[in-house]
């Protein structure tokens, strides 16, 4: 993956790949930072949710948590 914060001086941009992309399909997305952050706050409430579930489930996903909550 490569990734990269730019700040054109003109509505023109290119871009320099490495070799091993060359032939295959490369996806470019534009937006600014801006409208990025603003849109995902409001409109992903849960979006601290997906970002801790990863560290959350090494604590969650025992068997002694089984064990613990399996008269619930």
């Amino acid at each position: 993956m490569l990734r990269s914060v730019i700040t054109p001086d003109q509505r023109k941009v290119s871009i320099e790949l490495p070799q091993n992309f060359v032939g295959k399909q490369v996806e470019v997305i534009a937006f600014t930072l801006e409208d990025a952050v603003t849109e995902s706050l409001v409109a992903d409430k849960t979006l601290t949710h997906f970002a801790s579930e990863k560290s959350l489930e090494k604590d969650w996903l025992t068997t002694d948590e089984d064990i613990a909550w399996k008269d619930l």
